[in-house]
């Protein structure tokens, strides 16, 4: 027998529909911050095809948890891939005794049964398969049960069983087209092709789903929104899709919406939110990872919350979420810092300098732990400490202009002004064309009195940016006061003044407007009341 599509698939649908096969990639730098459990390390090697390695994780991993019915179906799937279809057989049926729904068993329990000639129990797992699946994050099972169902089907001969299931697989054939449409950045290609695949099902949450992920893509949020709802509405128990919308909540400062979404997330309790089409949303667009294959999980979940119920004011609620997502994973340094970040807002630096701490043992690395921790040490007026961390940033980046303009407005604010020039100083050897390093020199040398040079770095400043005229007009005028001069200080602020009143409301003007207005009303009525008198 012929091999049926499942294998075929996985070479044009792992790499085409959906692009949605269960992958994931283990941050190698710690970028991250989160552990991952066995579970998803046999996914992360199953991703890179490694199929024996992956079935020994799969296998401790059940081996950990005997009821893990997705641990067992991907034991059943790595076994799949390298032939051992009786092994695969007995994973899958282990995975459907503790989840009878379960549709990706019965579609790999379905794909060894046709390779190994039992079509009848092949078939019979087919219409289980079809029946059981759930718009999916994972991948698209559907479409393989179908695909194999149809080979099966033609060679009982057997195609009048089957005319439904063609028409299935022709529509998602069309997303298929759209999907690469999407991989070539063709995005507008995209979205008219999943158009014409909705008019053929305008029910099906797959094809919704992906047209928001498009319109995501494209930044037209509210359209992501929109079609983000169309998919729950087909498929209200398919939780990733409440964290697309969120996502997309979030960009569009509906913070309300997100956390009503993330909630619902959070009360299903899934193992994982999401695999993939997620390198530009939520917890990583702000770590520069743009591969698919990034995993969001439950932690994420509650960091994301945390974000906009601090948005929304709810700092208590905020702190609680991250104390969630740390309960779930220690190792969260990103959890961490937002919450020290938290702590620290709410006036409680003594606390989240513990959080920093912690963050900094756990990645050493990651300097602006550092940086973050000197802060909350300065607002405490701990001056060594938060020097030695600001001291620590120079020390990992001796050659960033960057880390000496952090360490120079530290001293700034805790008043060593000498130091904070000595960075300064630094900063323009390193890179001279830096405006915003010769202006906060300015401000510095006029701090130490010394107002030639801070003259000539406030001139420089405004050279290199014209942007930057009319904060050097104002901190001129302010040297020229401390020096006595008041006719170049005035000099300065005059043109600030005539910028300012140009911008202020004609409130004369206005007045007048609004006067004219009340008085062409009351002659309006004067009219109408006299018309109306000699009618009567």
């Amino acid at each position: 027998m012929r091999r049926p599509a499942s294998r075929k698939l996985h070479d044009s649908f792992l790499a085409g529909i959906f692009a949605l096969s269960l992958a994931i990639t283990v941050c190698a730098n710690d970028a991250c911050g989160r552990a991952y459990t066995t579970f998803e390390k046999g996914l992360e090697k199953f991703s890179h095809r490694q199929f024996a390695e992956s079935i020994a994780i799969f296998q401790k991993a059940v081996q950990e948890d005997p009821k893990d019915s997705d641990a067992w179906t991907f034991l059943g799937r790595a076994y799949m891939m390298q032939d051992q279809f009786p092994q695969a057989i007995e994973a899958c049926t282990k995975a459907i005794e503790l989840n009878p729904e379960n549709a990706q068993a019965y579609t790999f329990r379905e794909f060894c049964y046709f390779q190994t000639g039992r079509l009848k129990e092949g078939l019979e797992d087919s219409q289980k398969a079809i029946k059981y699946y759930r718009s999916n994050a994972f991948e698209p099972s559907l479409v393989w049960a179908l695909d194999n169902r149809v080979r099966a089907c033609k060679m009982i001969g057997r195609p009048d069983l089957v005319e439904q299931d063609l028409n299935v697989l022709q529509t998602y054939e069309i997303l298929n087209k759209a999907i690469k449409h999407r991989e070539w950045a063709r995005l507008n290609e995209a979205i008219d092709t999943v158009d014409k695949a909705i008019k053929n099902m305008p029910k099906n949450p797959d094809m919704w789903f992906f047209r928001g992920v498009v319109n995501s893509n494209k930044r037209d949020f509210w359209n992501a929104a929109a079609d983000f709802s169309n998919a729950i509405r087909c498929a209200p128990d398919a939780w990733y899709l409440y964290y697309f919308r969120a996502d997309v909540y979030q960009q569009l400062g509906q913070n309300r919406e997100a956390v009503r979404d993330l909630t619902a997330i959070i009360n299903a309790r899934p193992r994982l939110a999401a695999y993939r089409f997620i390198c530009e949303t939520g917890r990583l667009r702000d770590q520069g990872i743009r591969i698919d294959e990034s995993p969001i999980t439950m932690q994420d979940i509650y960091y994301l919350r945390a974000q906009s119920n601090c948005e929304l004011g709810n700092m208590r609620e905020a702190i609680e979420d991250l104390c969630e997502a740390l309960k779930l994973d220690p190792t969260d340094t990103k959890a961490l810092s937002l919450r020290a970040e938290f702590i620290s807002e709410s006036g409680k630096d003594d606390l989240s300098i513990k959080d920093f701490t912690e963050a900094i043992r756990q990645n050493p690395d990651d300097w602006t732990k550092y940086q973050q921790r000197g802060n909350a040490y300065l607002k405490l007026g701990k001056t060594k400490e938060a020097m030695d961390d600001f001291d620590e940033i120079i020390k990992r980046n001796p050659k960033d202009p960057g880390s000496y303009l952090i360490r120079a407005l530290a001293r700034n604010r805790n008043g060593n002004h000498e130091g904070a020039l000595e960075d300064y100083t630094r900063v323009i050897e390193l890179k001279p064309d830096d405006d915003d390093a010769y202006l906060a020199r300015g401000v510095c040398l006029r701090a130490l009195k010394r107002y030639k040079d801070a003259l000539d770095d406030l001139t420089k400043a405004e050279t290199l940016n014209s942007e930057n005229k009319s904060i050097v007009m104002a901190e001129k005028a302010k040297l020229y006061v401390e020096t006595g001069e008041e006719a170049l200080a005035r000099s300065q602020t005059a043109p600030l003044d005539r910028a300012l009143a140009a911008k202020r409301p004609n409130y004369w003007l206005y007045g007048s407007i609004a006067g004219g207005c009340v008085m062409l009303a009351a002659i309006v009525l004067f009219v109408r009341r006299k018309r109306i008198g000699k009618t009567k």
